[in-house]
Parts: structure tokens; C-alpha cells; sequence
């Protein structure tokens, strides 16, 4: 009889208000809180490095687990002029445990880039859902995590085909990957695709698109035609350094506009035909 375990599964799915499906007709409530500013707060490093702090960071109450609990926690939030969060607080619970994890996480996060209305920076309500799941899964051979070989000779370094962005941890046998929620589709016809797919069935969010330009085995240039991104608006460009660390698996940086860090992003090469992606 196969044992079966318990895989935690952690959707981190961010509520843009102007992709939300009930926007609000309000701009600005009676607190002076802007519910649609004309430029959206934005954690540092735009919202895969969101995702990516929050999966890792947040910790699924070991109670919770045997319990079998999971659920949605919606979070929300005001962002500050000067980029701190206040009131901070769940809309929407599940269980007194995992909804104080969800507030923990959230008020530990870093300064945001605050929002913007009228030239002036401003106070701006945002809201975060954050899914912990429980997946049941049958142990033997097989990994909670996805694992590629490391140190081989890179013979692929061509970028088209969809790849989904992952967190990894170098092991002695290889990249373990903790894959995320944001998949970047190159096409052959060089017009990409960022889009943010929700695991839960709810629906998925195209972040960003245009067409891209290889200029190197180490270097490819985004022209962004559409985009939510508020450091990477319609219209720019945007020079990104690659590092093939395998055939699937590759390295991206990049420069944040008006932040001295320098972005980070590892993404997997999923198995898939050949695509054309219509980027109108």
C-alpha cells in the first residue's frame, strides 16, 4: 500500500484594481485613501519579486496541515506616501492561524514604491489574496520538487517556448525547482507574453507583451507594447542579461528604473510544441 503525503501548495495571486473585474467607480474614499490612483504602489521589483518574497516567506501552520485545513486569505492594505503599509487587516478569512500568517507576512514586507495621482505621491488601498493549499500526493520516486541536472554543457540557448519562472536551491544533485505562478511565453515570431495563471481555476491575467529581441547569447531587449507594470509602462524598453545555467534553465537580470537593486528571476523551460502567440 503507497504512503501518501501532504505537498503544500501557496497561490500568490495579487488583485490589481485596474484588471479587477468589479472596479470602483470611487476614486478616492473618505479617509483620502485612493482606491484608483493614476499610477498603482508597486513592491520592489514589480510583482514576480512579490510573488517570490511571499513564497518565501510565508510558513503553513504546522496545525493547519494535519488538520487539513486551506483556503483563501484576502489581505489588505494601504500603501503610504512614503512606501510603508498601514492597516493592514483580512477582508475575507479562513482560520484564526492562517489568516495571522497571511497579516505576518504582509507587514513584514519591505517599503513599496508608493502610488500616484495627480503628480503627488498618495495613500492607496491594495489587496492581496493569498491561497494555502494542501495537495495530496503519492511518495516513491517521486519529488515534491523538480529537479535538473547541474554542470552540463548548455547546447539550447534559444529562448522560444514557455517558461515558467521558479524559485531554486542547488543541491549535489542538481537545481531543485520550486516552480511559481508567472509563465513568459517566447514566440518563434519574436513577440512574447508574460501572464499570471491562477492554479485555483480562477482565471488568469495577462501582465505584459510586445516583442523581443536576442542581441546575444547573454543578452535580449523586451520592447513592452502593453504592460500593468508600473516600472515597466507600454513603450519602454527593457535590456535584460541571460545566463543559460541549462538547456531549460535560465537566469535573468535586469535594471529596476529608479532602484539601485538589480532584478533577479530564474525560469524553467516547460515541455511544449511549437507556439505562435497573437500579441493584439
Amino acid at each position: 500500500m503507497k504512503t501518501k503525503l501532504l505537498m503544500l501548495v501557496i497561490s500568490l495571486l495579487v488583485c490589481l484594481p485596474l484588471l479587477s473585474q468589479n472596479r470602483p467607480t470611487q476614486k478616492v474614499d473618505e479617509d483620502g485613501v485612493y482606491l484608483m490612483p493614476d499610477k498603482l504602489p508597486e513592491f520592489p521589483g514589480g510583482i514576480s519579486a512579490l510573488m517570490n518574497h511571499l513564497g518565501a516567506n510565508i510558513k503553513y501552520p504546522v496545525e493547519a496541515q494535519k488538520k487539513g485545513v486551506s483556503g483563501r486569505v484576502l489581505v489588505q492594505f494601504v500603501v503610504m506616501e512614503d512606501g510603508t503599509l498601514s492597516q493592514v487587516k483580512t477582508l475575507k478569512g479562513v482560520e484564526p492561524s492562517l489568516d495571522e500568517e497571511a497579516l505576518r507576512v504582509v507587514r513584514e514586507m519591505p517599503k513599496w514604491t508608493p502610488g500616484m495621482a495627480d503628480g503627488k505621491k498618495v495613500k492607496v488601498k491594495f489587496t492581496i489574496p493569498i491561497v494555502f493549499g494542501l495537495e495530496k500526493i503519492k511518495s516513491g520516486n517521486q519529488s515534491f520538487k523538480l529537479v535538473i541536472p547541474s554542470g552540463q554543457e548548455v547546447k539550447n540557448r534559444t529562448l522560444s517556448g514557455v517558461w515558467q519562472q521558479c524559485m531554486i536551491d542547488l543541491k549535489e544533485e542538481g537545481y531543485r525547482l520550486s516552480l511559481g505562478s508567472l509563465m513568459k511565453i517566447f514566440s518563434a515570431d519574436n513577440s512574447f507574453m508574460n501572464i499570471l495563471f491562477d492554479v485555483q481555476k480562477m482565471g488568469s491575467v495577462i501582465l505584459a507583451q510586445g516583442e523581443y529581441e536576442v542581441v546575444s547569447d547573454t543578452v535580449y531587449v523586451e520592447k513592452l507594447n502593453k504592460s500593468v507594470y508600473s516600472s515597466f509602462p507600454a513603450g519602454v524598453k527593457n535590456e535584460i542579461s541571460i545566463e543559460h545555467l541549462h538547456d531549460n534553465l535560465i537566469k535573468l537580470s535586469f535594471k529596476v528604473p529608479g532602484n539601485e537593486q538589480t532584478g533577479t528571476e530564474y525560469w524553467y523551460r516547460v515541455p511544449s510544441p511549437d507556439i505562435k502567440i497573437m500579441t493584439d
